[in-house]
């Protein structure tokens, strides 16, 4: 292919991010009804309703704390605390509800403040201190995560001995929820990104702080905004695992950063900042839930997911870091 064609199906990419995101979930989802198609006779493991259902059941955890850290990303920041977040908060929520005897909304509500006060620890470590975003969210990660130790002293808190199996909401069955959240949230806050000012601020700041400040724009409050955000939407994936999972454990998400960045980079959220989709993160999240289902029906095949998981992230950056050259942006 010569430079200019593929210059030219690089900048379509680029300008239809989530319609490219959409078409490379389509290709993984035929690749693998094509490996795992079943002997004649025999029922397809891999392309059923029961095992998408599952597929969404658990990307949808991933998928909600993902939007928040694609407005993370792009308003050039990074978070690496969701995952100890929505460790704690099932930890919170657990207590609450097994050891004291909160009534459920009561305790998934305190879970809720834990990635309010996560996210605000964030946001003044950044804007008030003025520390590195890796270097507060690091710290935010540990703090979070050891408090969950602490609070549960090495145990664990049971909720399915409270929560029926049949348990619905609105008469949802709760298996669904996870998907149901993550779907209506990336429609929520992909109209709010894409059409309000505090949207198009955020991609402001990523793009050019300096410039974004001399226009006009509240830089400090674009960030506490994005990143109290990222820590309330965390928490609310926290809440999702710990009622639909039953459990409430201190180590409970652990190694979800990876995952979480992962699928808001894959989704076209640009790490120099300025560029991004919450519905590319979802499809992210998608992308990377098919992969690990797919995968763990595939003998010995789940040895090499935490490398495919890297090898992807890595192959994404090069390309985004060759776009923004390509755009004449210094990184």
């Amino acid at each position: 292919m010569s430079q200019s064609k593929l210059s030219a199906v690089q900048s379509w990419f680029s300008r239809h991010r989530e319609l490219s995101v959409f078409m490379i979930l389509c290709l993984e989802i035929l690749w693998f009804y094509i490996q795992l198609y079943p002997e004649p006779g025999r029922r397809h493991t891999f392309f059923n309703a029961e095992n998408f259902l599952m597929i969404f059941k658990y990307s949808g955890i991933y998928g909600i704390a993902a939007i928040g850290a694609a407005m993370i990303i792009i308003s050039n920041g990074i978070d690496l605390a969701p995952g100890a977040v929505i460790g704690l908060t099932t930890v919170v929520t657990g207590n609450l509800f097994m050891q004291h005897n909160y009534p459920l909304p009561v305790a998934a509500a305190a879970g809720l403040l834990v990635g309010l006060g996560s996210g605000g620890l964030a946001a003044l470590l950044i804007t008030v201190i003025k520390l590195p975003p890796f270097i507060a969210t690091l710290g935010v990660m540990g703090v979070a995560r050891g408090l969950a130790f602490i609070i549960t002293e090495g145990g664990f808190y049971d909720l399915s001995h409270k929560i029926p199996e049949d348990f619905s909401l609105i008469g949802i069955p709760i298996e669904y929820w996870p998907g149901v959240i993550m779907i209506t949230l990336a429609i929520v806050f992909h109209v709010f990104i894409v059409s309000t000012r505090t949207g198009r601020h955020i991609h402001a700041v990523g793009g050019n702080e300096l410039a974004a400040y001399f226009s006009g724009v509240k830089v400090r409050r674009v960030k506490i905004f994005v990143y109290v955000m990222g820590g309330l939407l965390a928490s609310l994936s926290g809440v999702t695992l710990a009622i639909v999972h039953g459990q409430g454990r201190a180590d409970m998400a652990s190694g979800y950063e990876l995952d979480i960045i992962a699928a808001a980079v894959v989704g076209g959220a640009s790490l120099s900042g300025g560029k991004g989709s919450v519905l590319g993160a979802v499809l992210g999240s998608l992308i990377f839930g098919v992969l690990r289902n797919a995968l763990s029906q595939i003998s010995g095949a789940t040895f090499y997911e935490r490398a495919i998981v890297g090898a992807v992230i890595v192959v994404i950056v090069i390309l985004d870091q060759l776009t923004v050259k390509k755009e004449g942006k210094t990184v």
